[in-house]
């Protein structure tokens, strides 16, 4: 199934049109800086200040910009994030690079433009058309994560600068609305798409602004968490309810690992959170295992916290937030570890240890072998 996506940018090769406008910022946070082409020097971003193409934007912590482009498409910006508006060597496409951080992407559907628009990481790229998705990018571990609102968009794992090719290739996968999917350093492609938790996907939805500060009303995040429920509830009316349909399976054939269902993704490190496995987890109705505290809780901002005294390193995985590691809290550390083990960075080839001694909720045993 072929989904080429050239840009809603419309950027020229030209060199004539440098410093082609395509944008202004339209909503601003904290502290942020632009680059543009032929300076040598950032500055510091202003309200109402216009956008050219091939200008990289970077947040600082806490940060938030909204970038809005001509054909009212914005882009949101999280904290600590930096991107890089690009275009292709020989086509008319448009790509916005995210090296590092959050954002959120709301694109205006056209029916007269075929299509819309690339996101690229140093690991991923996705096509877009008129949806409305979060796209996140950790260049300590090189995980990529993708969450769409509404729409479908286009994934694959790729280093290729041809992305209208790379993203004709069968391996591509399709990330429908409700849904999320991720790319990690040990996975051939990338996972098969599955639904987060409920309370993390509506609070995402509501914090457009990717911040873990900010404020939602109960009645609002009420409201948006039963719409959410309706929209989980659909998804497994087509995933008949089942159980088989919610757990982590890998697909040999296809070299895909399916994460469980009902996990919660930790925006700064990107790594994906695991639920346990059993019965007594399983909602049938939403068609996911539920988080239970010992792993770890998702505000209604969604933001995930850690268990108490630990932390989440984006490649040591679970560590200590102190030297007073007690022996129960060692063992508390190894069981979270061994879930997320195969999202860290480590050999490609994995060790004897990683793949004998590891339990079935391990990523390990999905590791490229090369």
């Amino acid at each position: 199934m072929k989904f080429i996506l050239p840009f809603v940018l419309c950027l020229s090769i030209s060199a004539s049109h440098a410093n082609q406008i395509i944008g202004s910022i339209s909503k601003i946070r904290g502290t942020a800086t632009i680059l543009e082409l032929g300076n040598l020097e950032a500055k510091n971003l202003v309200l109402g200040q216009s956008v050219s193409k091939e200008a990289s934007i970077l947040t600082s912590e806490k940060s938030f910009v909204q970038i809005m482009l001509l054909d009212k498409t914005q882009i949101n910006l999280g904290p600590s994030s930096k991107i890089y508006l690009d275009q292709t060597a020989f086509e008319k496409v448009g790509i916005i690079s995210l090296l590092k951080g959050i954002i959120r992407t709301n694109v205006v559907k056209e029916s007269e433009v075929k299509d819309k628009l690339y996101i690229k990481t140093r690991t991923a790229a996705m096509g877009v058309r008129g949806t409305d998705f979060q796209t996140s990018f950790n260049p300590d571990n090189k995980i990529t994560n993708l969450i769409t609102f509404r729409g479908k968009v286009a994934m694959i794992k790729t280093e290729s600068n041809n992305l209208a090719e790379s993203l004709s290739g069968k391996e591509t996968v399709f990330v429908d609305s409700g849904k999320f999917a991720a790319i990690s350093t040990h996975l051939k492609n990338a996972t098969e798409p599955v639904k987060i938790s409920p309370i993390q996907y509506t609070g995402f939805k509501l914090n457009t602004e990717m911040n873990e500060e900010v404020k939602v009303s109960k009645q609002e995040f009420q409201n948006e968490l039963k719409a959410t429920i309706q929209e989980y509830s659909d998804l497994s009316k087509k995933e008949k309810g089942s159980e088989n349909s919610a757990g982590r399976e890998y697909y040999s054939n296809k070299q895909v690992l399916r994460p469980t269902a009902g996990g919660v993704i930790d925006l700064v490190t990107g790594i994906y959170i695991q639920p346990t496995i059993s019965k007594e987890n399983f909602n049938k109705d939403l068609t996911i295992y539920e988080l239970k505290s010992e792993k770890g809780e998702v505000t209604e901002a969604g933001i995930y916290i850690p268990p108490k005294g630990i932390i989440l390193d984006a490649t040591k995985g679970f560590i200590a937030d102190s030297q007073n590691e007690t022996a129960e809290l060692s063992g508390h550390l190894k069981t979270l570890n061994n879930d997320i083990s195969g999202q860290l960075l480590k050999p490609i080839k994995p060790t004897r240890d990683d793949l004998g001694n590891k339990s079935d909720d391990a990523y390990d045993k999905y590791f490229i072998k090369e």
